[in-house]
C-alpha cells in the first residue's frame, strides 16, 4: 500500500472488496462492509450540504456504536477533522471543548436540545443513491488531553500520520486476509482505541465496540472474547490488571495481546504467560505523535537486559519513525544513559489547536532541520536499541491510561472560592495503579470540606482526573528552597490536617 493513501480510500477498498464481512459489531447492533459504506456515505452527503470548512472539526456526539464509526467515516469523506465528544465527562467540559474545537456541525444519535450548531441527527437520514466522492484531509482528528493550565488542549493528528500508523499496526499484526476480528475497550474521545478502529476496517477485519459494562466486569468480558473469538486486543495494563484478578484465559486475545497508555510490568507478562500463549506486544507513543511510536514484542523468553530493567522495554520505533535521546541542550547521550525522547517522523502530530506558542515549545526543530516532539519522558536505550521508559521530567502522569496533568487539578481547586492553595500527587498501588490525591489550604475563614471539593471537581472533570482522596491542611510543607515538599506530603503523620476524606 502506498504511503500516501488514506485511511478512508483503505476503508473504501475493502468494502468494495468484502462487502457482505461485518465491519463493526456493538451494543447498538452490527454493519457489514457494504452497510457502513453507505450509512457513512448517507451522512457524508447531508455534511456537504452544510459546508463545513475544511479545516474545521465536526463534532461527533454519539454514544459508543455503529453510528459514531459511521459519523468518524463520514467526515473523513468530506475532508474535514472530527472530534468525538466523551459523553461520560460533565457537561461543562464537553461545552468547553466544543467551544474549543470550533465546530460548526454536531453529528449525534437522538435529539440533543442543549447543542449548538448546525446539528445532524444520523438517525434521521435521506435516501440517497449516489455517494459523495472521498476527498483527502489535512487532518484527521482533535483529540483533547489533560492541561497544565487548567484547560484541556487539543491535538490536532494528521491524515498522514494515522494512515502510516495504521498500516504499521496491521503489518505488526500480520492481520490475515480472511480478515481478524479486533476488540476496542477505550473511549474513541481519546486516542488509545484507535489501534483498534483503523487497522481494523482497513484490514477487512471486524472491529467490536465492547460496551464498558462488559469491558470492566472479567467474568462478562471473558465470555465476550470467547464467544466473538477475538484475535487482538489493545488494553491498559492496570485496566488488565483488573480482568485477571479472575484469572480466565479468556480474557486474552487468540492471537496478539498490545499493551500501551502506562509502564507495563514484567509480573503482568507473567500473569499473561501463565494464562494463554498470545504475542504480546508493549506500545508506546504520546497523542502528539499518533497513538504509538514505539513497540517492543516481548519474547517467550526476554533477554536477560530487557529482564533486568524495572519495566518492560517499550522498544524501537515504528514505520517512517526516528528516535533521538537527548540531554538538556538537545544533544544525544551514550546508550545506556538517560536522556528525554524525542521523536521524529510521519506520526507527528501538526501540534496544538489554536496554541500556536505551546506548539512552538513542544515541537521543535533539530539541527538537521527536521521536526521533532519533546515528550517529556526520561528514557535510556539499551545495548540492542530497545527503549527503557524511566519517568517523567515533569509532573505528568498516566492514570488508567489517560494523560494527566495535575496542575490541571490544582489550577481548579484554586479556583474554588474556599481555597488558596493545592498539590495534586500520585499514590501508586501494586495492584490498583495509579490513582491520585490532592492536598487543600483553605483561605482565611474558609471551611472546605473534602466531600464538597470532590463533589466541586466531578462537577468539571472526568473521572480519571477527580482525586481518590483530598486531605484539608492547615498549611502546606516546604523545603529551604521555597517549594513545596512532596515527600512530606505522603507522610500524614507528619501534616497539619484539618480533615481528609477517601472517596468511596
Amino acid at each position: 500500500m502506498a504511503a500516501e493513501v488514506s485511511v478512508i480510500r483503505l476503508f473504501e477498498e475493502q468494502a468494495g472488496r468484502w462487502p457482505d464481512r461485518p465491519a463493526v459489531v456493538a451494543q447498538d447492533g452490527s454493519l457489514t462492509y457494504r452497510e457502513l459504506d453507505q450509512l457513512s456515505g448517507r451522512i457524508a452527503r447531508v455534511l456537504r450540504a452544510t459546508n463545513p470548512p475544511g479545516d474545521t472539526p465536526v463534532a461527533v456526539m454519539a454514544d459508543r456504536g455503529t453510528l459514531q464509526i459511521a459519523g468518524i467515516l463520514a467526515t473523513m469523506r468530506v475532508a474535514a477533522p472530527y472530534f468525538c465528544v466523551d459523553l461520560e465527562q460533565p457537561a461543562s467540559r464537553q461545552d468547553g471543548q466544543l467551544a474549543d474545537s470550533g465546530a460548526r456541525v454536531v453529528l449525534t444519535d437522538r435529539p440533543r436540545p442543549a447543542v449548538r450548531g448546525d446539528v445532524v441527527d444520523m438517525t434521521q437520514l435521506p435516501t440517497v443513491t449516489t455517494m459523495p466522492e472521498a476527498t483527502d484531509s489535512e487532518l484527521a482528528y482533535i483529540v483533547y488531553t489533560s492541561g497544565s493550565s487548567g484547560t484541556p488542549k487539543g491535538v490536532a493528528v494528521t491524515g498522514a500520520g494515522l494512515a502510516n500508523y495504521s498500516r504499521y499496526i496491521v503489518d505488526l499484526l500480520d492481520c490475515p486476509a480472511s480478515g481478524g476480528a479486533f476488540a476496542s475497550v477505550t473511549s474513541l474521545a481519546t486516542d488509545l482505541g484507535n489501534t483498534a478502529v483503523f487497522p481494523a476496517l482497513i484490514s477487512g477485519g471486524c472491529l467490536h465496540l465492547v460496551s464498558t459494562d462488559v469491558a470492566r466486569d472479567p467474568v462478562d468480558f471473558a465470555a465476550y472474547m470467547q464467544n466473538h473469538r477475538i484475535d487482538y486486543l489493545k488494553i491498559t495494563p492496570s485496566h488488565l490488571s483488573a480482568l485477571l484478578d479472575y484469572p480466565d484465559p479468556d480474557v486474552l486475545p487468540r492471537r496478539a495481546l498490545v499493551l500501551g497508555g502506562e509502564t507495563a510490568r514484567w509480573d503482568l507478562v507473567d500473569s499473561v504467560r501463565r494464562l494463554g500463549d498470545c504475542r504480546i506486544i508493549n506500545h508506546y507513543g504520546p497523542t502528539e505523535t499518533t497513538v504509538g511510536s514505539l513497540t517492543h514484542e516481548v519474547a517467550q523468553v526476554p533477554r536477560s537486559a530487557h529482564r533486568a530493567a524495572a519495566s518492560v522495554p517499550i522498544g524501537g520505533p515504528i514505520a517512517a519513525t526516528w528516535i533521538h535521546v537527548v540531554d538538556q541542550r538537545i544533544q544525544p547521550v551514550p546508550v545506556g544513559e538517560t536522556g528525554e525522547l524525542l521523536v521524529s517522523g510521519a506520526g507527528l502530530a501538526q501540534g496544538y489547536w489554536k496554541s500556536p506558542e505551546l506548539t512552538a515549545e513542544r515541537f521543535i526543530f533539530l539541527d538537521d532541520g527536521s521536526r521533532a516532539y519533546r515528550t517529556g519522558d526520561v528514557v535510556r536505550q539499551l545495548d540492542d536499541g530497545a527503549v527503557e521508559f524511566i519517568g517523567r521530567a515533569d509532573g505528568q502522569l498516566k492514570v488508567r491510561g489517560h494523560r494527566v496533568e495535575p496542575g490541571e487539578i490544582e489550577t481548579l481547586l484554586c479556583r474554588h472560592p474556599e481555597v488558596s492553595q493545592a498539590v495534586v500527587l500520585p499514590t501508586v498501588d501494586e495492584f490498583n495503579g495509579t490513582s491520585l490525591t490532592g492536598y487543600v489550604v483553605a483561605v482565611p475563614g474558609g471551611r472546605p470540606t473534602p466531600v464538597e471539593l470532590l463533589k466541586y471537581l466531578a462537577e468539571l472533570l472526568p473521572s480519571h482526573l477527580v482525586p481518590a482522596a483530598i486531605t484539608v491542611l492547615k498549611r502546606l510543607p516546604f523545603l529551604a528552597s521555597g517549594k513545596v515538599d512532596r515527600a512530606a506530603l505522603s507522610q500524614q503523620e507528619s501534616l497539619p490536617i484539618v480533615q481528609g476524606m477517601v472517596r468511596t
